[in-house]
């Protein structure tokens, strides 16, 4: 019998939640709807440093994360800081704002299916404490891509083992996954173990993307399909089967 299983988990590292989203299209043109108040004259009075998720794939029409504070002004009852997200070649093309006053400005990184994907950096454009004076901010680059699945399906004759990945990739233009080409691995773990290795790497999926190794092999072990990280999707692997 043929065992199937499917993963379309999104590769997004950090800390933050991922929502559906109710109001996204009222969300402002990033980078002119946010000033902080005025500070003072006088130097720099300490820091407000952003943690945001790092790697970010889009599988989903949007996405909401959020981001956290550290430093000084992460010890007051309302910060007043942001953070333009900005785009090599696209200029800003997003925002992470704290101010209770700003309707958007619960710290959240609204991303819709079309953001724009590579690495990109957010920088800060004001940071104030409550008795108005500044802190310095840090820059954080991210890197956004496609979110990327992969199958495995395995089967047993006697003592050969059939093994069948497949390959897809999330389509912003029809929010769903498609099967597509693209370079993978089949991995193995011996049972007990928790060391995954190559069993035959350098592998393509074709047109219709998918990729079918057998071998022979008489234990029984653990068998996954890995996809290689590309310009514009994460790296992914599978879930498990056994044979």
């Amino acid at each position: 019998m043929i065992r199937r299983t499917l993963t379309a988990a999104l590769a997004v590292a950090g800390l933050a939640a991922v929502a559906p989203l109710s109001a996204s299209a009222a969300r402002p043109e990033p980078g002119a709807h946010w000033t902080p108040q005025a500070s003072s004259s006088r130097d720099a009075a300490g820091t407000c440093n952003l943690s945001v998720p790092t790697r970010v794939a889009i599988g989903r029409p949007e996405l909401m994360l959020y981001g956290k504070l550290s430093g000084t002004c992460a010890a007051n009852p309302d910060p007043q800081s942001g953070w333009w997200l900005r785009h090599p070649s696209k200029g800003i093309v997003n925002e992470v704002i704290f101010d209770k006053d700003y309707e958007f400005g619960d710290g959240s990184w609204y991303v819709p299916a079309d953001h724009p994907i590579g690495v990109q950096e957010f920088y800060g454009v004001g940071s104030t404490n409550p008795d108005g004076s500044a802190n310095t901010q840090n820059k954080l680059s991210v890197t956004v891509k496609l979110a990327a699945g992969a199958w495995i399906s395995s089967s047993r004759t006697g003592d050969v083992v059939t093994l069948k990945g497949t390959s897809l990739l999330y389509s912003v233009s029809t929010n769903s996954y498609f099967k597509r080409s693209a370079a993978g691995v089949f991995q193995f773990r011996e049972q007990g173990s928790t060391v995954w290795q190559t069993l035959k790497g350098g592998l393509w999926t074709n047109s219709k993307g998918e990729v079918t190794l057998s071998y022979r092999y008489s234990k029984v072990r653990d068998y996954r399909f890995a996809l290689y990280s590309t310009p514009i999707s994460w790296d992914l692997g599978s879930a498990v089967t056994t044979r």
